[in-house]
């Protein structure tokens, strides 16, 4: 019996074994085998409909070695777009209060703009004003830098999005989860085997109005040498 148990232990170790490099192998093995091939043909307008990166070098061969678990967290588009929004909003409340204070003080804001019109010295008795409206400048150019960087952030998201889901017209508005998956890759390289780190990328997002799950697809995100 102790023989016929150690058997079936073994049996069912190597079908775990099996099981989880089946897992390992699947869509994900999928994706890989698709990426690199492209990367080799320089097929561009393939890997640029399924990856957010590049690969300069080719890539003789190729192997999963590890899959960590899959981290999800929550997708971040919406709340990108409305950030978008709000430092808008803010850049033109900003604007109306800096109107409204030049009109309260429009002596004081005449003389300062002849003053430095030219780039000249601010008068001791226009300091004061002149530290307030540098406020407003200044929140002004901040407001601009953070607005610049909020879109860009939406764009890199809303392509990843869209990469996965397809190009939906409410797409800005969908909710759900970004699942990451990286997986530790061999990539033989002039004849050389080197590690590197993939991280895939899918949406499991519902419409706004309460809609079933769409259906989504692995991107591929980033590649970097395993450090």
């Amino acid at each position: 019996m102790s023989n016929r148990g150690a058997a079936l232990r073994t049996i069912l170790s190597v079908t775990a074994l099996a099981g989880s490099l089946a897992c390992a192998g699947g869509s994900e093995q999928r994706v890989v085998n698709q990426y690199f091939g492209a990367v080799n043909a320089q097929d561009n307008q393939t890997l640029t409909s399924f990856s957010m990166v590049s690969f300069d070098k080719k890539v003789e061969k190729w192997a999963i070695t590890s899959d960590a678990p899959e981290s999800r967290r929550p997708a971040t588009l919406p709340d990108l777009v409305k950030k978008v929004k709000d430092l808008d909003a803010q850049i033109a409340a900003n604007k109306k209060e800096a109107g409204a204070f030049s009109l309260q003080h429009a002596d004081e804001y005449a003389r300062y703009k002849d003053a430095t019109a030219k780039g000249g010295k601010v008068p001791p008795a226009l300091a004061k004003f002149g530290d307030q409206w540098d406020e407003f400048n200044q929140k002004d150019r901040d407001l601009r830098k953070a607005i610049t960087e909020a879109k860009a952030a939406v764009e890199r998201e809303r392509h990843a999005v869209t990469l996965s889901v397809g190009n939906l017209p409410d797409v800005d508005t969908l909710t759900g989860e970004a699942v990451d998956k990286q997986l530790d890759l061999a990539l033989t390289i002039g004849g050389q085997v080197q590690n590197y780190v993939m991280t895939l990328r899918r949406y499991d997002l519902s419409g706004a109005q309460g809609g079933g799950r769409m259906v989504s697809r692995w991107v591929v995100q980033s590649l970097a040498p395993k450090g």
